[in-house]
């Protein structure tokens, strides 16, 4: 029986023939549709596990075995060829596969041995083509120009030989062409050469790795657009493992968890699907919420796979999220128990949650705070480690994680004026800690740290008052008996733009804005009174006896008068007022 077309049975699995049933693609089709699309290691599971079948034709299952070494091992891909040849002499491949072997091992690196070695890879090769209609079988004339490249040899003749009678219509060599552009990175020649492939020359719909080497370049650009791709390819082959996989994978990448779910299910009922994607599964069922189904499916692995890390951590994280926290403490303490591991960030951030909620905060804060040394480009590390700080009223460290968190969005060009007031207003609350406290040094540093944070929220927003005061405020600070006016120039600014903002006839502000300004306006009108009254208070001392019965404390006076202007009920200002003029 002649079997030189390298497809012909496993093309008759697929695409369907008189009295083929419907999972016809249960053989080891799936293993070569693997290698084809670049993945060797689930490839060769497959391709050995399925190599005694009675569905399998053998010949072709050692080529591809061959295929899979040969990279690595030349000496076992020569194995493989040789195991092909035997299983059947009319499997025109396999002698391609022996002579490229031949071809890419000289005896020595001098030229003569390359030569040498080149000339007699070919000859062996030429044996392939004297198989029954192998010189008509695309495939093999593919196979004879990819012996060349793959052993780094110039291969443009060979391709000038076939291409007009043999490779010109041919879909895999356009993937071959593909591949190539792949290795270079010129992402853009590669998917044009798969798009060929499948749109162009994939007649009978056996091009599976070209759609799904697309699939995988076009995901970084247009993640719909791949998927989409993939989908297609399923409509045509609903029973390839590999596309089943493709499309829960690219679901999953896609941050689209409920389709990936349902992909997966798909996927799992495949024979060739692997076990060892079941923790795959279990993971998807919790990025979708699904924590009772996870957890169950976790649970029944572990069985099988005590030691599996990822099982382990989906143990913890299901526990936690339906709030079994003895549950969740037992499989937190047994994933960091298991010896020779690099726990990630989210095992860390998991764990630190875990323990706040629980009540341990300091236990809680030091995971949280490992999980940002491990992964400091995690955006919503520094939210979970700033609400653990919220427990302690460590203020300084609240401020120092969102400046840390500031550096992050400040690389990827995300930084908000709010994000800076947000760090300055920890900052400020920091140094008023330390101020009660009397540490004047450790004031003047989160005054300064604020400050720097408020000049930014200037810088970005000159027309939101707020950044005039808060920087005005935070200086306050460092003059607390108002002598030095540090402050000073701050609240002017601040009071010229709430001003501003109160008397804007083109755009008023609403009732709730105009009280907020009025309030903030009363709280630097204080500021100015204040530091007027120490300057005139001093004035007022140096002054003799006689003279201070007629002293007017003018400039305080003023002010107090703008506050109640603001607020004609002011009690304190009232209270003062009568004091300075009596």
């Amino acid at each position: 029986m002649q079997k030189t077309r390298t497809l012909l049975i496993s093309l008759l699995l697929i695409c369907g023939g008189a009295g083929l049933p419907a999972m016809a693609q249960n053989n080891y089709a799936d293993g070569i549709e693997y290698f084809k699309s670049g993945q060797p290691d689930r490839a060769k599971i497959i391709l050995e596990r399925t190599l005694n079948d009675s569905e399998t034709y053998p010949a072709e299952s050692y080529y591809y075995l061959g295929e899979i070494a040969f990279p690595t091992s030349k000496d076992s891909a020569m194995m493989y060829y040789e195991k092909g040849i035997e299983a059947d002499p009319e499997f025109a491949l396999n002698y391609i596969g022996k002579g490229k072997v031949v071809m890419g091992q000289p005896v020595a690196n001098d030229e003569k041995s390359i030569k040498a070695a080149i000339k007699e890879g070919d000859k062996l090769m030429k044996e392939a083509f004297k198989v029954k209609n192998a010189k008509k079988d695309p495939a093999v004339a593919l196979a004879y120009v990819k012996a060349y490249y793959e052993n780094g040899l110039p291969y443009g003749a060979a391709v000038d030989k076939f291409y007009e009678k043999l490779l010109a219509d041919y879909a895999p060599y356009y993937v071959f062409l593909g591949d190539i552009e792949a290795a270079k990175e010129s992402w853009g020649e590669a998917c044009k050469n798969y798009e060929l492939a499948f749109d162009w020359y994939d007649t009978d719909s056996s091009c599976v790795e070209a759609y799904i080497k697309y699939a995988g370049i076009y995901f970084r650009i247009n993640p719909d657009m791949a998927i989409d791709n993939v989908l297609r390819l399923l409509d045509m082959r609903p029973t390839s493992a590999i596309a089943q996989r493709e499309l829960a994978e690219s679901y999953y990448r896609a941050d689209k968890f409920n389709e990936a779910v349902k992909a997966y299910e798909v996927y799992m009922q495949n024979p060739n699907a692997f076990q060892t994607d079941q923790p795959r599964y279990a993971s998807l069922l919790y990025y979708d919420k699904q924590y009772d189904r996870s957890l169950n499916l976790c649970e029944d692995l572990l069985k099988t796979f005590p030691n599996n890390l990822m099982l382990k951590r989906l143990s913890l994280y299901n526990n936690y999220e339906l709030q079994d926290y003895v549950s969740a403490i037992r499989a937190a303490e047994d994933l960091f128990s298991t010896p020779d591991v690099e726990f990630n960030s989210r095992d860390y951030m998991q764990y630190g949650k875990l323990l706040l909620a629980i009540g341990k905060n300091d236990e809680a804060i030091a995971n949280l705070e490992k999980a940002v040394e491990i992964d400091p480009t995690r955006l919503d590390l520094y939210k979970e480690l700033t609400t653990a700080l919220q427990k302690t009223g460590n203020f300084l460290r609240r401020a120092e994680v969102q400046e840390m968190y500031l550096k992050q969005l400040i690389a990827v060009n995300q930084d908000k004026t709010q994000d800076y007031f947000i760090a300055g207003r920890y900052y400020y609350m920091a140094a008023a800690r330390a101020f009660q406290a009397e540490d004047r040094e450790a004031t003047q540093y989160a005054v300064n740290k604020a400050d720097s944070c408020f000049a930014v929220v200037v810088e970005k927003a000159p027309e939101d008052y707020r950044g005039h005061l808060w920087r005005a405020t935070s200086m306050g600070l460092l003059d607390p008996e108002r002598n030095t006016g540090v402050a000073l120039p701050y609240y002017e600014k601040a009071i010229e733009v709430m001003l501003g903002d109160l008397n804007n006839t083109e755009t008023p502000p609403t009732a709730a804005a105009a009280d907020r300004i009025k309030k903030d306006l009363i709280d630097a009108y204080t500021y100015m009174a204040n530091y007027d009254y120490v300057a005139e208070y001093n004035n007022y001392l140096s002054l003799s006896e006689e003279k201070r019965d007629t002293f007017k404390f003018t400039k305080t006076i003023e002010w107090c008068n703008k506050i109640l202007e603001l607020d004609p009920d002011h009690a304190a200002t009232k209270e003062f007022l009568g004091i300075i003029k009596n």
